[in-house]
């Protein structure tokens, strides 16, 4: 006889509802993949010149990374918080970097009609979506539940609830993309904070992630998981790594904006001089 409290297939309510949003985040990312093929498509068949191929490569990656990090990796991260931190790492910094350099909003802009067009920047020209791409509001959602979540382990059970785990992987890629795209953002956006703003927010989430890794290892121990210091190294020097990412992109970002404004400011005759524009 079946048991009342569990679902036809023996799983518990919560579990069931765990795994079925799971499925649906799986399906989400590969309707990402599929929507931006048929946005290249689209585009060509509306005579656009031909979509970069370095845009299509980051955004598969970004979707392929994505499926792994909801796949293997969370299902390792039930019983290890470091498999946990590698997945925050990809699903909340380096999935959402991949997806924003893929500049879906300018292949949406390609792919559709002008009319529609309009209305999509009319909207993303508002004042409230304006505030929440901000770069310091973009920060704090990004950096605000990661400090709370992390900061000394007391949270750690929400990772591996079957409900809220999955919801926070969603945060995670939300929050991430959001935050490279008021920093580092490649699609178009007509109020772009300026670059020392942009230059201050970043080095300031560099300092938040640390701030909390270190205080994870240094409580590792009081009853939290085995591998706590393992967990809060990744999270130190991987969360280093693809910020050294990140400034690299914001680097060669600005030096490109720079050389474009040496050449149009530049006296009649040296423009010849200057460098060409940066790849």
């Amino acid at each position: 006889m079946t048991d009342h409290h569990t679902g036809g297939a023996g799983l518990a309510p919560e579990d069931l509802a765990g795994f079925t949003l799971g499925a649906v985040v799986v399906l989400v990312w590969l309707g990402l993949a599929v929507l931006y093929l048929l946005a290249v498509r689209a585009a060509a068949l509306r005579g656009r010149s031909a979509w970069p191929v370095r845009r299509s490569v980051s955004w598969f990656a970004g979707v392929g990374l994505g499926l792994v990090a909801v796949g293997p990796l969370a299902r390792a991260a039930g019983g290890s918080l470091s498999a946990h931190m590698a997945v925050h790492l990809v699903l909340g910094m380096l999935v959402p970097l991949l997806l924003v350099l893929g500049a879906p909003a300018t292949l949406f802009l390609r792919a559709v009609p002008g009319a529609i067009g309009r209305r999509y920047s009319r909207v993303m020209g508002a004042a409230p979506v304006r505030v929440v791409a901000h770069p310091v509001t973009a920060a704090l959602l990004a950096t605000g539940p990661m400090a709370l979540l992390y900061w000394d382990g007391t949270a750690l059970g929400l990772l591996h609830h079957p409900v809220s785990g999955p919801l926070l992987h969603v945060h995670f890629v939300a929050s991430g993309a959001l935050f490279a795209y008021a920093v580092v953002g490649v699609d178009p956006n007509r109020h772009r904070a300026a670059v020392g703003l942009r230059a201050t927010v970043i080095v300031a989430t560099i300092a938040v992630h640390g701030v909390v890794a270190k205080h994870l290892y240094a409580v590792a121990g009081q009853g939290l998981p085995a591998d706590t210091e393992q967990a809060a190294q990744l999270m130190y020097y991987g969360g280093d790594a693809v910020h050294a990412l990140l400034l690299v992109v914001f680097c060669a970002q600005v030096y490109r904006e720079g050389g474009r404004r040496l050449r149009h400011s530049g006296p009649p005759g040296t423009a010849a001089a200057l460098p060409g524009p940066v790849v």
